[in-house]
């Protein structure tokens, strides 16, 4: 028999929606602090974890401390879920390199995307401006800027990105790809690494931030970076906030080297109250809430049972996470 561990209202929706296994036991924490067996309290030193599901639900039970012990406690794992897409969390890559089957989740892509193109398509479309019109009941005319025939650099070619790409074709706009593998794909126009990115700069519309981040990653968005944009471009950061100098966009914003900032992650979470960025009128910012579109909680349980019992059955899984990916 398996271990799973995961929150214990989890455990209790799945018991509902009678989605619970047979071979697997379920091992499940509460805001209590309060570890059970199939709904049965026991004790730690009774644990034989070789499976998680790591969700915002687990870690909602605010015993991070528990949770993180278990695992670093736990010496191998057989398969292990997380609803994150990112990885640069020190503890999911000490649990990658001693987990057999290790996957991420996709269940947010497509609410990211939308979140994307909504975002600046308000921007293009001045949105506010319309309004202002419409309440001062003046009648003229909007011209808008539109997404065909634009270019978007997506650096971080994953599944996020792939879903964005998908949207920006399907409005006509034209996709350069920045990721490893330089495999072609559907809706990119073009592939390059990461290291050629700064000559690409200068043509994009959009600049769109969705890669992991790491030591070649962390500041990307530096003022040598943003010197090379295009005064009308608009940047975009649905990654990690650390990607970007934000010193360095401030100055850049201000100075008119480019023409519009999205932010939905920032270097300080929860973003400080004397942040420039709350009021700053060329910045959209959200509180890293990119992902909340009304399917990603359905699409990341399908994925995990999905997931989960493929495992079980040998089959192959999707967004599996390899050790040297990091």
């Amino acid at each position: 028999m398996n271990e799973l561990l995961l929150a214990e209202s989890t455990y209790q929706q799945m018991g509902l929606e009678s989605a619970l296994l047979p071979d697997v036991h379920y091992i499940t924490i509460n805001g209590a602090g309060e570890l059970k067996r199939d709904g049965e309290k026991i004790q730690e030193s009774d644990l034989s974890l070789d499976m998680a599901r790591l969700d915002l639900a687990l870690f909602m039970t605010g015993q991070v401390e528990l949770i993180t012990r278990l695992m670093e406690q736990t010496d191998a794992f057989r398969f292990v879920q997380t609803s994150a897409a990112g990885l640069d969390n020190p503890l999911f890559q000490a649990i990658v390199a001693k987990t057999e089957v290790f996957c991420n989740s996709d269940a947010q892509s497509a609410s990211i995307a939308e979140f994307v193109v909504a975002s600046v398509l308000n921007r293009w479309h001045r949105f506010d401006e319309r309004r202002e019109r419409q309440s001062a009941h003046e009648w003229k005319e909007n011209i808008f800027k539109q997404i065909l025939g634009s270019t978007w650099l997506i650096v971080g070619y994953g599944n996020i990105g792939q879903t964005l790409a998908k949207q920006v074709k399907g409005f006509g706009g034209k996709v350069t790809g920045v990721k490893r593998n330089l495999t072609p794909h559907e809706y990119a126009d073009l592939l390059v690494g990461l290291e050629h990115v700064n000559q690409h700069l200068p043509e994009a519309d959009v600049v769109v931030l969705s890669c992991p981040l790491n030591d070649q990653t962390k500041q990307l968005v530096n003022a040598d970076f943003l010197s090379r944009l295009k005064p009308d471009a608009v940047l975009v950061n649905i990654g990690r906030g650390p990607l970007v100098d934000e010193d360095a966009l401030m100055v850049a914003l201000d100075d008119g080297q480019l023409d519009y900032a999205i932010l939905d992650v920032f270097q300080n979470e929860p973003l400080p109250d004397d942040s420039v960025f709350w009021e700053h009128d060329r910045v959209q910012m959200t509180p890293h809430s990119s992902h909340r579109g009304s399917r990603t909680d359905e699409r990341f349980e399908l994925l995990f049972t999905d997931n989960l019992n493929a495992y079980l059955q040998g089959k192959p899984v999707r967004n599996q996470v390899m050790p040297g990916s990091f």
